[in-house]
Protein backbone atom coordinates (compact mmCIF):
# COMPACT_ATOMS: atom_id res chain seq x y z
CA UNK A 1 0.00 0.00 0.00
CA UNK A 2 1.02 3.25 -0.93
CA UNK A 3 2.00 6.50 1.64
CA UNK A 4 -0.77 8.07 -0.31
CA UNK A 5 -3.54 5.11 -0.46
CA UNK A 6 -2.46 4.32 3.69
CA UNK A 7 -3.53 8.15 4.64
CA UNK A 8 -6.64 7.59 2.53
CA UNK A 9 -7.97 4.35 4.49
CA UNK A 10 -6.34 5.70 7.81
CA UNK A 11 -9.52 7.51 8.81
CA UNK A 12 -11.53 4.80 8.46
CA UNK A 13 -9.22 3.09 10.38
CA UNK A 14 -9.13 5.12 13.31
CA UNK A 15 -13.70 5.43 13.14
CA UNK A 16 -13.24 1.57 13.69
CA UNK A 17 -11.55 1.52 16.71
CA UNK A 18 -13.24 3.87 18.32
CA UNK A 19 -16.53 2.33 17.43
CA UNK A 20 -14.68 -1.09 18.79
CA UNK A 21 -13.62 0.86 21.81
CA UNK A 22 -17.37 2.29 22.63
CA UNK A 23 -19.17 -0.97 22.13
CA UNK A 24 -16.93 -2.48 24.39
CA UNK A 25 -16.94 0.25 26.75
CA UNK A 26 -21.27 0.02 26.70
CA UNK A 27 -21.07 -4.35 26.88
CA UNK A 28 -19.45 -3.40 30.00
CA UNK A 29 -21.44 -0.89 31.29
CA UNK A 30 -24.67 -2.78 30.76
CA UNK A 31 -22.95 -5.97 32.37
CA UNK A 32 -22.29 -3.70 35.58
CA UNK A 33 -25.42 -1.90 35.51
CA UNK A 34 -27.31 -5.67 35.02
CA UNK A 35 -25.04 -6.76 38.12
CA UNK A 36 -25.90 -4.05 40.02
CA UNK A 37 -29.67 -4.58 39.81
CA UNK A 38 -29.46 -8.38 40.54
CA UNK A 39 -27.54 -7.53 43.96
CA UNK A 40 -29.46 -4.68 44.64
CA UNK A 41 -32.69 -6.78 44.44
CA UNK A 42 -31.24 -9.68 46.10
CA UNK A 43 -30.67 -7.36 49.10
CA UNK A 44 -34.39 -6.41 48.77
CA UNK A 45 -35.87 -9.45 48.83
CA UNK A 46 -33.51 -10.67 51.56
CA UNK A 47 -35.27 -8.33 53.59
CA UNK A 48 -38.90 -9.49 52.60
CA UNK A 49 -37.36 -12.69 53.56
CA UNK A 50 -36.81 -11.66 57.06
CA UNK A 51 -40.25 -10.12 57.64
CA UNK A 52 -41.92 -13.53 56.28
CA UNK A 53 -39.22 -15.86 58.44
CA UNK A 54 -39.75 -13.81 61.68
CA UNK A 55 -43.73 -13.64 61.42
CA UNK A 56 -43.28 -17.84 60.92
CA UNK A 57 -40.80 -17.88 63.76
CA UNK A 58 -42.98 -15.77 66.50
CA UNK A 59 -46.01 -17.98 65.72
CA UNK A 60 -43.85 -21.12 65.80
CA UNK A 61 -42.45 -20.47 69.43
CA UNK A 62 -46.09 -18.90 70.79
CA UNK A 63 -47.62 -21.94 69.39
CA UNK A 64 -45.08 -24.59 70.93
CA UNK A 65 -45.81 -22.43 74.35
CA UNK A 66 -48.99 -22.81 74.27
CA UNK A 67 -48.89 -26.31 73.67
CA UNK A 68 -46.29 -27.21 76.17
CA UNK A 69 -47.56 -24.79 78.83
CA UNK A 70 -43.46 -24.41 79.35
CA UNK A 71 -42.23 -21.09 79.55
CA UNK A 72 -39.31 -19.99 76.88
CA UNK A 73 -35.73 -19.13 79.41
CA UNK A 74 -34.38 -16.44 76.79
CA UNK A 75 -37.16 -15.58 74.11
CA UNK A 76 -35.24 -12.96 72.61
CA UNK A 77 -32.21 -15.51 72.59
CA UNK A 78 -34.30 -18.40 70.96
CA UNK A 79 -36.41 -16.11 68.66
CA UNK A 80 -32.62 -14.83 67.38
CA UNK A 81 -31.28 -18.22 66.91
CA UNK A 82 -33.98 -19.43 64.92
CA UNK A 83 -34.34 -16.68 62.78
CA UNK A 84 -30.38 -17.21 61.42
CA UNK A 85 -30.99 -20.69 60.86
CA UNK A 86 -33.97 -19.76 58.49
CA UNK A 87 -31.88 -16.98 56.88
CA UNK A 88 -28.35 -19.55 56.74
CA UNK A 89 -30.73 -21.60 54.64
CA UNK A 90 -32.45 -18.77 52.51
CA UNK A 91 -29.10 -17.39 52.04
CA UNK A 92 -27.24 -20.98 50.74
CA UNK A 93 -30.36 -21.23 48.16
CA UNK A 94 -29.37 -17.36 47.49
CA UNK A 95 -25.93 -18.48 46.56
CA UNK A 96 -27.09 -21.86 44.85
CA UNK A 97 -29.32 -19.89 42.39
CA UNK A 98 -27.39 -16.89 41.60
CA UNK A 99 -23.57 -17.13 42.12
CA UNK A 100 -23.69 -14.59 44.28
CA UNK A 101 -21.88 -14.34 47.62
CA UNK A 102 -24.67 -13.32 49.81
CA UNK A 103 -24.87 -13.05 53.85
CA UNK A 104 -27.41 -12.22 56.45
CA UNK A 105 -26.05 -11.69 60.13
CA UNK A 106 -29.12 -11.30 62.69
CA UNK A 107 -27.61 -9.21 64.90
CA UNK A 108 -30.18 -8.63 67.77
CA UNK A 109 -33.91 -9.66 68.48
CA UNK A 110 -35.65 -7.04 71.15
CA UNK A 111 -38.58 -4.52 71.66
CA UNK A 112 -40.04 -2.36 69.06
CA UNK A 113 -41.89 0.94 70.22
CA UNK A 114 -44.68 -0.73 68.92
CA UNK A 115 -45.70 -3.07 71.56
CA UNK A 116 -48.00 -5.12 68.79
CA UNK A 117 -44.57 -5.75 67.04
CA UNK A 118 -40.81 -7.20 67.60
CA UNK A 119 -37.80 -5.76 66.79
CA UNK A 120 -35.66 -7.40 64.77
CA UNK A 121 -31.60 -6.25 63.26
CA UNK A 122 -29.55 -7.61 60.77
CA UNK A 123 -26.79 -6.52 58.28
CA UNK A 124 -26.72 -8.06 54.91
CA UNK A 125 -24.39 -8.33 52.18
CA UNK A 126 -24.61 -9.30 48.80
CA UNK A 127 -21.92 -9.40 46.13
CA UNK A 128 -20.90 -10.05 42.72
CA UNK A 129 -17.82 -9.74 40.88
CA UNK A 130 -16.44 -5.90 41.66
CA UNK A 131 -20.14 -5.13 42.91
CA UNK A 132 -21.08 -5.32 46.68
CA UNK A 133 -24.13 -4.14 48.65
CA UNK A 134 -24.02 -3.82 52.37
CA UNK A 135 -26.77 -2.71 54.55
CA UNK A 136 -27.46 -2.37 58.81
CA UNK A 137 -31.72 -3.58 58.65
CA UNK A 138 -33.58 -2.81 61.61
CA UNK A 139 -37.35 -4.43 61.24
CA UNK A 140 -40.39 -4.23 63.39
CA UNK A 141 -41.68 -7.37 62.65
CA UNK A 142 -45.85 -7.67 63.40
CA UNK A 143 -47.77 -9.70 65.70
CA UNK A 144 -51.25 -8.70 64.26
CA UNK A 145 -50.90 -10.32 60.62
CA UNK A 146 -54.04 -12.30 60.22
CA UNK A 147 -52.01 -14.74 58.48
CA UNK A 148 -49.55 -15.37 60.74
CA UNK A 149 -51.83 -15.79 63.89
CA UNK A 150 -50.23 -15.31 67.18
CA UNK A 151 -51.34 -16.57 70.20
CA UNK A 152 -51.10 -15.13 73.77
CA UNK A 153 -49.05 -17.50 75.34
CA UNK A 154 -49.15 -15.97 79.39
CA UNK A 155 -51.99 -17.62 80.84
CA UNK A 156 -51.09 -21.29 79.46
CA UNK A 157 -48.15 -20.75 81.01
CA UNK A 158 -49.70 -19.07 84.51
CA UNK A 159 -52.33 -22.41 84.60
CA UNK A 160 -50.24 -24.93 83.89
CA UNK A 161 -50.65 -27.64 86.59
CA UNK A 162 -54.28 -25.94 87.80
CA UNK A 163 -56.36 -27.80 86.01
CA UNK A 164 -56.04 -27.14 82.21
CA UNK A 165 -57.48 -24.46 79.62
CA UNK A 166 -59.20 -25.05 76.57
CA UNK A 167 -59.29 -22.91 73.44
CA UNK A 168 -63.16 -22.22 72.36
CA UNK A 169 -64.54 -20.12 69.85
CA UNK A 170 -60.80 -18.80 69.38
CA UNK A 171 -61.44 -17.50 72.90
CA UNK A 172 -59.16 -19.06 75.89
CA UNK A 173 -61.95 -21.23 78.37
CA UNK A 174 -60.49 -21.27 81.91
CA UNK A 175 -63.00 -23.42 83.41
CA UNK A 176 -62.39 -23.70 87.28
CA UNK A 177 -58.72 -23.52 86.37
CA UNK A 178 -58.26 -19.88 87.09
CA UNK A 179 -59.99 -20.02 90.23
CA UNK A 180 -57.77 -22.58 90.61
CA UNK A 181 -54.79 -20.48 90.41
CA UNK A 182 -55.92 -17.91 92.43
CA UNK A 183 -57.06 -19.32 95.47
CA UNK A 184 -53.69 -21.03 95.47
CA UNK A 185 -52.29 -17.52 95.58
CA UNK A 186 -54.50 -16.29 98.26
CA UNK A 187 -56.45 -14.06 96.50
CA UNK A 188 -59.69 -12.88 97.59
CA UNK A 189 -62.92 -13.40 96.00
CA UNK A 190 -61.28 -15.66 93.37
CA UNK A 191 -64.41 -17.62 92.40
CA UNK A 192 -65.63 -14.54 90.71
CA UNK A 193 -63.33 -16.09 87.92
CA UNK A 194 -65.13 -19.43 87.41
CA UNK A 195 -66.00 -20.27 83.59
CA UNK A 196 -64.26 -17.19 82.46
CA UNK A 197 -62.41 -16.41 79.51
CA UNK A 198 -59.78 -14.20 77.87
CA UNK A 199 -58.37 -13.28 74.04
CA UNK A 200 -56.63 -16.17 72.50
CA UNK A 201 -55.05 -14.52 69.05
CA UNK A 202 -53.19 -11.05 70.15
CA UNK A 203 -55.42 -8.42 67.71
CA UNK A 204 -54.54 -4.61 68.45
CA UNK A 205 -58.22 -2.93 69.42
CA UNK A 206 -59.08 -0.05 67.14
CA UNK A 207 -61.44 1.91 69.44
CA UNK A 208 -58.73 4.40 70.43
CA UNK A 209 -58.96 6.21 72.44
CA UNK A 210 -59.87 3.83 74.76
CA UNK A 211 -61.88 5.88 76.62
CA UNK A 212 -64.03 5.32 73.87
CA UNK A 213 -64.83 2.20 75.51
CA UNK A 214 -67.02 3.73 77.79
CA UNK A 215 -68.96 5.60 75.34
CA UNK A 216 -72.12 3.81 74.53
CA UNK A 217 -73.07 -0.29 75.83
CA UNK A 218 -71.59 -1.58 72.52
CA UNK A 219 -68.05 -0.66 72.40
CA UNK A 220 -66.67 -2.68 75.03
CA UNK A 221 -68.92 -5.34 74.05
CA UNK A 222 -67.50 -5.64 70.65
CA UNK A 223 -63.86 -5.16 71.89
CA UNK A 224 -64.50 -8.18 74.16
CA UNK A 225 -66.16 -10.05 71.40
CA UNK A 226 -63.26 -9.88 69.29
CA UNK A 227 -60.67 -10.16 71.52
CA UNK A 228 -58.78 -7.15 71.24
CA UNK A 229 -55.78 -6.36 72.95
CA UNK A 230 -54.39 -2.94 74.35
CA UNK A 231 -51.13 -1.03 74.28
CA UNK A 232 -50.44 -1.10 78.67
CA UNK A 233 -47.21 0.38 80.42
CA UNK A 234 -47.62 -1.84 82.92
CA UNK A 235 -48.71 -5.29 81.07
CA UNK A 236 -46.26 -7.46 80.36
CA UNK A 237 -44.52 -7.20 76.47
CA UNK A 238 -45.10 -10.25 73.65
CA UNK A 239 -41.42 -11.59 74.19
CA UNK A 240 -41.64 -11.42 78.46
CA UNK A 241 -45.08 -12.95 77.87
CA UNK A 242 -43.43 -15.78 76.07
CA UNK A 243 -41.08 -15.93 79.44
CA UNK A 244 -44.24 -16.32 81.85
CA UNK A 245 -43.96 -12.75 83.04
CA UNK A 246 -46.41 -11.34 84.20
CA UNK A 247 -45.31 -7.52 84.12
CA UNK A 248 -42.11 -6.35 82.76
CA UNK A 249 -40.40 -3.30 82.84
CA UNK A 250 -41.45 -2.87 78.66
CA UNK A 251 -43.59 -1.19 77.16
CA UNK A 252 -46.52 -3.86 76.37
CA UNK A 253 -49.94 -4.76 76.22
CA UNK A 254 -53.06 -5.88 78.25
CA UNK A 255 -56.80 -7.75 77.57
CA UNK A 256 -59.45 -8.09 79.51
CA UNK A 257 -60.00 -11.22 81.59
CA UNK A 258 -64.01 -11.83 81.60
CA UNK A 259 -65.92 -13.03 84.01
CA UNK A 260 -69.22 -15.72 82.88
CA UNK A 261 -71.94 -14.04 81.42
CA UNK A 262 -75.85 -15.14 83.22
CA UNK A 263 -75.75 -17.71 79.46
CA UNK A 264 -72.53 -19.37 79.78
CA UNK A 265 -72.17 -23.11 80.16
CA UNK A 266 -69.51 -24.66 81.96
CA UNK A 267 -66.50 -25.67 80.39
CA UNK A 268 -64.13 -27.59 81.93
CA UNK A 269 -65.96 -26.63 84.88
CA UNK A 270 -66.34 -28.21 88.63
CA UNK A 271 -69.36 -25.82 89.80
CA UNK A 272 -71.14 -24.86 86.81
CA UNK A 273 -72.85 -21.98 88.92
CA UNK A 274 -71.19 -18.51 88.51
CA UNK A 275 -71.41 -15.84 91.59
CA UNK A 276 -72.92 -12.52 90.90
CA UNK A 277 -73.09 -11.17 94.82
CA UNK A 278 -69.32 -9.70 94.62
CA UNK A 279 -68.87 -6.17 94.68
CA UNK A 280 -65.01 -6.43 94.22
CA UNK A 281 -62.83 -9.18 92.59
CA UNK A 282 -59.37 -9.19 90.93
CA UNK A 283 -59.61 -6.32 88.42
CA UNK A 284 -60.10 -7.97 85.35
CA UNK A 285 -57.43 -6.96 83.47
CA UNK A 286 -54.66 -10.14 82.65
CA UNK A 287 -51.63 -8.55 83.80
CA UNK A 288 -53.55 -7.99 87.57
CA UNK A 289 -54.37 -11.01 87.55
CA UNK A 290 -51.18 -13.06 86.53
CA UNK A 291 -48.92 -10.34 88.19
CA UNK A 292 -47.33 -12.88 90.88
CA UNK A 293 -45.23 -10.12 92.65
CA UNK A 294 -46.61 -8.98 96.07
CA UNK A 295 -50.19 -7.62 96.41
CA UNK A 296 -49.66 -6.74 93.17
CA UNK A 297 -53.67 -8.85 92.23
CA UNK A 298 -55.40 -5.96 93.59
CA UNK A 299 -59.21 -6.06 92.92
CA UNK A 300 -61.60 -4.15 91.16
CA UNK A 301 -65.46 -2.88 91.55
CA UNK A 302 -68.27 -4.63 89.80
CA UNK A 303 -68.89 -3.06 86.27
CA UNK A 304 -72.32 -4.24 84.61
CA UNK A 305 -71.77 -3.31 80.90
CA UNK A 306 -73.95 -5.04 78.84
CA UNK A 307 -77.60 -6.07 79.72
CA UNK A 308 -80.09 -7.65 76.84
CA UNK A 309 -82.81 -9.07 79.05
CA UNK A 310 -80.97 -12.35 79.27
CA UNK A 311 -76.89 -11.58 79.22
CA UNK A 312 -75.48 -10.02 82.11
CA UNK A 313 -72.23 -9.04 80.90
CA UNK A 314 -70.08 -7.84 83.90
CA UNK A 315 -66.42 -7.17 84.61
CA UNK A 316 -64.39 -5.96 87.99
CA UNK A 317 -62.38 -2.62 87.20
CA UNK A 318 -60.00 -0.81 89.37
CA UNK A 319 -60.49 2.66 89.03
CA UNK A 320 -57.08 3.13 87.38
CA UNK A 321 -58.67 1.05 84.59
CA UNK A 322 -61.90 2.77 84.69
CA UNK A 323 -60.49 5.67 83.93
CA UNK A 324 -58.36 4.54 81.07
CA UNK A 325 -61.37 2.80 79.25
CA UNK A 326 -63.49 5.87 79.87
CA UNK A 327 -65.71 4.60 82.54
CA UNK A 328 -66.88 6.43 85.86
CA UNK A 329 -64.50 5.80 89.10
CA UNK A 330 -66.18 4.29 91.51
Amino acid sequence: MSGMSFLLVLPAILLFAVFLDLTTGGIEENSRVLGSGAVSNTAKDLKADIMVAGKEVLKSEADSVVSSGTPLSNSRAVIKADLQTKMDQMVQDYEDNSGMEVDCNITSVGNSEDPFAVQVNSTIYVGKGNITHWEFVSQDIPLTDPQYPIPNPLPFIKCKGHGGIQVVNNKIAFGSTLVNYLEKRGVENAFAYENSTTAFIIKKCPYDPYIMHGTNNNTLKNCIDNGYFHESADGPCFLCRLEGHGTCPHYGMETFIVPCSSANTSVNSSNSSTNFTYNTAPSSIDHVIFDETYNSTYQGYRLIYYFDGVNLLILYLDNAHRQKYGFPTS
